[in-house]
């Protein structure tokens, strides 16, 4: 009895490691898997056209805003004679210009407040662009072959709890992820080891109604292949 349990406890090991190398070798061939992936956006600077005095200011960090929607409100003094700025002779009342959004997205920072002075050009608040959101994938460049454009991406984002969305494959970035680094690593001694670079692959996610992604946050991605 006692060899007959053993046996079968081997029998299952076998049987176990078999469908794990099994399972391993399908997916190492189907996919490309990477964790070192993080969500990217574009942040999008709100200024003011004219110098003048922050009215009000109609938002927090964290908002959700509409493209065309107030969200600011700059005073300044009108002159009827565009000569004559000098001094106030001949002005007309306080005027106030209002600030839009340009896109639809979340407020990522707030620069000013009520009250303040502000040039042509400062930043009054830092946008989210919630319609332009991607993953930046860090590839190994042996495997990088095996990508192209249009391929599909199921992507598991680190902030939603591991929720997995889908994606496909936007492009390739054409030089290596090091190229970009402030100081590239350069080798000036004849021991040379030879170290595999990593090529950043741009993918586009669905992001259901509801659903926010962090960009900087961290996600995985799981890239179909031939």
């Amino acid at each position: 009895m006692k060899r007959k349990l053993i046996l079968g406890i081997a029998i299952l090991v076998v049987l176990g490691g078999t469908a794990f190398g099994i399972n391993l070798w399908y997916q190492g061939s189907h996919y490309v898997v990477t964790d070192n992936a993080q969500i990217a956006g574009p942040l999008i600077q709100v200024t003011t056209l004219s110098a003048g005095q922050i009215a009000s200011l109609d938002v927090e960090v964290g908002d959700r805003v509409d493209a065309r929607q107030k969200i600011a409100a700059v005073g300044a003094t009108r002159f009827s004679d565009a000569g004559n700025r000098q001094g106030f002779s001949g002005t007309l009342p306080w005027v106030t210009a209002p600030v839009e959004a340009p896109v639809s997205g979340y407020v990522a920072a707030v620069w000013t407040y009520p009250g303040a002075l502000v040039n042509a050009g400062s930043p009054i608040v830092t946008l989210l662009d919630e319609s332009n959101i991607w993953v930046n994938a860090n590839i190994d460049e042996n495997l990088v072959g095996r990508i192209h454009s249009g391929q599909q991406v199921k992507v598991t984002v680190d902030s939603l709890g591991g929720q997995e969305l889908n994606g496909y494959v936007l492009g390739i970035t054409p030089v290596t992820a090091a190229n970009f680094s402030l100081l590239p690593a350069q080798n000036s001694s004849s021991n040379y080891i030879k170290v595999a670079q990593m090529v950043t692959v741009k993918v586009g996610i669905e992001i259901p109604d509801g659903v926010f992604v962090i960009p900087g946050g961290s996600a995985e991605v799981k890239i179909a292949t031939p």
